[in-house]
């Protein structure tokens, strides 16, 4: 099952044309993506068992506008060695219009070489679980 995640729409959020600009959609899948890693680390820092994204991608399928009720669903689609992968589908309230697809790959990272290092079990476990 997929995690959603709720998004408010900001003035600060739309382009010259009034609609949320593409970079900020990014930033959307970001906020989901944190929630969701969140709910994964508990109480535990970001450096204990954090990543970098390695790739972005953004399909966009229809503008967001101010006061539109946005929702980024994300789930994982490919568990590797020490990277993932996370699918996000941008609607329109819960499984509503779609918005945005994309696509981002994190890579596992040891914060004090800032190297990649191997998944843990239980990461792996959870991420397999969040398929």
């Amino acid at each position: 099952m997929a995690f959603s995640h709720p998004i408010e729409v900001r003035f600060s959020d739309l382009d010259a044309m009034g609609h949320v600009n593409n970079a900020v959609v990014v930033s959307y899948m970001e906020q989901a993506r944190f929630q969701w890693w969140r709910s994964f680390l508990g109480a535990r820092k970001f450096q204990e068992e954090g990543f970098l994204i390695a790739r972005a991608e953004v399909d966009y399928r229809m503008p967001i506008l101010l006061g539109d009720d946005v929702r980024v669903e994300l789930h994982c689609t490919k568990v590797g060695n020490s990277s993932f992968e996370l699918s996000y589908r941008i609607t329109r309230g819960l499984g509503g219009e779609l918005f945005a697809e994309g696509k981002t790959i994190q890579v596992m990272l040891d914060f004090t070489t800032n190297r990649p290092r191997p998944l843990v079990d239980a990461t792996r476990e959870w991420l397999e679980a969040q398929a």
